[in-house]
């Protein structure tokens, strides 16, 4: 009798050690969501002349390239750089160098001219 206590005791102390573990795990993994996506530098990519939204845009930082979405959004991480510089190209188009200050910028509005 006393076996079959001890070792539903360890069984029930192991259960609940586990879900705490979980549940602390589950907490940390919120708070790494929350922090990286308050962390981002959003922007869109358009024609000069038409104002079309350009999907497929490469967005260089720091050899870190992402690309415009179907509607010309972009987000790249943040940097740790209050101002740095990005490239932005697209076959057909003009590259174009933006320096970017984040203290004024709040969103980037990138317009791209025709070759």
């Amino acid at each position: 009798m006393k076996k079959v206590l001890f070792i539903s005791l360890v069984v029930m102390l192991a259960f609940v050690s586990n879900v705490s573990a979980k549940e602390t795990a589950n907490a940390e993994a919120k708070a790494a969501v929350i922090n990286t996506t308050s962390q981002v530098i959003k922007g869109i990519v358009s024609d000069k002349l038409t104002n079309e939204s350009l999907a497929g845009a490469k967005i260089t930082l720091n050899g870190q390239k992402i690309y415009s979405d179907l509607d010309g959004n972009f987000e790249l991480p943040k940097t740790d750089l209050q101002k740095f510089q990005l490239k932005i190209s697209m076959i057909s188009y003009e590259d174009l160098l933006v320096n970017v200050d984040l203290q004024k910028t709040k969103k980037l509005e990138i317009k791209l001219s025709q070759r």
